[in-house]
Formats: structure tokens, sequence, C-alpha cells
């Protein structure tokens, strides 16, 4: 659907353990029958504007119910769009928005026709908090994709690019995290970085690896009629050029980059650039046209390659050896969980 390609708001919605309640259940399909029956409440009622049949007095008293159902399913689904995944499917909000508009409409309808509607909308508010309960008690697991290759990976020496956790010279165990920095999940990905080297029983160092996704520039992602990462080839550039230029300045023009913990956040290519002249002053030009980003984009260019089966190329992308891992998961506690099982 338009607006709910990789990457969008839409798909990190839609895409995560909340689209679902009992682990299996699309949400949508409770809407779907939560919806139906106010439908069939409204085509039964009759034509009368006065209440005057006891079916119609019943459906006036069971309309407010759903009506709350409909509100308190809105708020909490709202609030998960905004506090837990930070991303917005528009067709999701839209649908809340519209429901909100119909159950203050029932509200003031069943007033005029007599009946009390409070309780029953009450009833429907606790309904749906009972829902929200079921669901934060039945999330599906971490969602994820893996895969393992036998070929030799091309590999990145210490200091050729940014890394987190243990230095070189430590006994670690070393991941590299292909991402993109128009990539949504990859954003919400950095956020749990830091806790997940936290609460590692073993030292991680982590070698950050920005790959653009845009066909523009990758030989491995082929041209399409919409550029789903479009900019992602200038951005990541100009992230290596301000690394090898100035590497003490580096982590505030990342984390700028990566919307500083804000996954919703993307970068617009003409003020990374601005920003990066700003950080690198005369010396912009030259290190734009370092010969050593393009050694790099070819190698991990071709480590994207290896590391990508038919349609399985999503990024963030975590490589250990000749295995890597793609996950979806919002908590260090579940990625690391997962690093244990698919990588080590």
């Amino acid at each position: 659907m338009a607006g709910c390609g990789a990457g969008s708001g839409c798909d990190s919605v839609m895409g995560s353990p909340w689209a679902y309640v009992l682990r299996v259940i699309p949400v949508s399909l409770a809407s779907l029958i939560l919806y139906a029956l106010l439908l069939v409440c409204l085509l039964f009622l009759g034509p009368d504007v006065s209440v005057k049949g006891s079916l119609d007095r019943l459906l006036w008293r069971i309309l407010p119910l759903f009506g709350g159902c409909v509100v308190g399913a809105a708020l909490w689904f709202c609030w998960l769009q905004a506090g837990v995944l930070h991303a917005f499917c528009p067709y999701c909000t839209a649908l809340h928005l519209t429901g909100c508009v119909l159950a203050v409409l029932l509200l003031l309808r069943a007033r005029r026709e007599g009946v009390r509607p409070w309780w029953p909308f009450a009833a429907g508010l606790a309904a749906a908090a009972v829902f929200a309960f079921v669901q934060a008690r039945t999330l599906p697991d971490a969602v994820y994709d893996s895969g393992r290759t036998d070929a030799p990976l091309p590999e990145f020496r210490s200091g050729e690019v940014p890394a987190l956790g243990a230095g070189p010279s430590a006994e670690a165990e070393t991941l590299t995290l292909l991402f993109d920095f128009q990539c949504i999940h990859c954003r919400r990905l950095h956020r749990v970085l830091p806790e997940l080297l936290e609460k590692s029983e073993r030292p991680l160092r982590i070698l950050l690896c920005p790959v653009p996704l845009s066909s523009a520039c990758n030989p491995y992602i082929p041209a399409s009629g919409t550029d789903r990462f479009e900019g992602s080839c200038a951005l990541t550039r100009l992230a290596l050029a301000v690394w090898y230029a100035a590497p003490e300045k580096y982590a505030a023009f990342w984390d700028y980059l990566l919307g500083s913990g804000d996954e919703r956040l993307q970068s617009d290519p003409a003020e990374a650039e601005a920003r990066a002249r700003q950080i690198l002053g005369p010396a912009f030009e030259k290190a734009v046209s370092d010969g050593r980003i393009d050694t790099y984009l070819r190698a991990v260019y071709e480590l994207f390659g290896r590391t990508s089966v038919g349609q399985k190329s999503g990024v963030p992308r975590l490589i250990h050896g000749g295995r890597w891992l793609v996950p979806e998961t919002d908590t260090a506690d579940d990625l690391l969980a997962l690093i244990r099982t698919e990588l080590f």
C-alpha cells in the first residue's frame, strides 16, 4: 500500500510484535469483528427517531459499549505508536480517529434516545483495557531472519570503521553491524546497543558499517519505481568523510544522522552536507573524495551481497563469522537472546 514500503512508519508498526494478540492473531482481525458488530447493530435499528421498540432500546444500550471499545483501543494503539514504536501507520491512525468520531456520535445519539450511555461506554473502555493487558502479556517472540555462508567474507580492520564496546586489544567477540541511515529499524536498533553491551556476559565489540540500500549506488539493490532509501548514498559518504577526516568529531554527527535516539527522524542529505561542511571546514572537499571511502564501499557492498539470499536482504544485519542475523526487536534482552542462539 502507498506509504507502507520498507523502512516506513506503516512497515515499522505492522511489522512489529504489537501487531498481534495472543501471539498469532492480528489485531486487525479484532478490529474487523468490532466494526462488523457495530455495522450489524446500526442496520437493525428502526427508522423512527424516537425509541419505540424493545430491540431499538437494547441496541442503543449496546452501541455505547462498542463505542467505548473503539475509543479504548484507539488510546492504546496511539500510545503504542508514540511511546513504544516511535512510528505511525497513517492508515491505523486514520482508523482510530474515525472510530473516535463515530463513538462520540453514538454517545450523543444515545442520550437523545433517552438511554444512559455512560456505563456501557465505561464497560467498553474496561474491555479495551483487558485487551491491552492480554496483548502485553502474550507478545510473540522477537521476529528475525538468519542465515550462514561458507564463502569468505570481507573483514574490516581496527580503525577502518567506528566501533562500540570493547577495544581492539581486548578479548572480545566481534560483530559487524550493517545498517542504513534512512532505515527506521536500524535507528531503533542503535538505541538499544548500549544496553546490549552492558548486559552481555561476554565482551562484545560491534563494528558500525553503514551500507546504503539505495539502488542509486548499491549494485545488489535492483532498481524499482520507488527508491525507498533515497539519499542514503550521500549520507553514507558524508558519514565516512567525517569519520576519516575528523574521527574525534564523528560521534555527534552520527547521532544526528541516526536521529539522536528518535528513529522517526530521517536525515535530509542537503542538511547533512551543510553540517558536515561546518564540521570539516576547508577540508570538506578533500574528505568526501577520500579514496578510503570508495575502498570501504566496495568491501561493504560485497559483504552485503554475500550475506543476502534471494529476497532476504534486510538490515540491520549483525554478522559473526559466516553467520548473520536480521533482528526485529525493541529490547536489548531479546536481541541478546537472538545473538546467543543464532550467532554464537
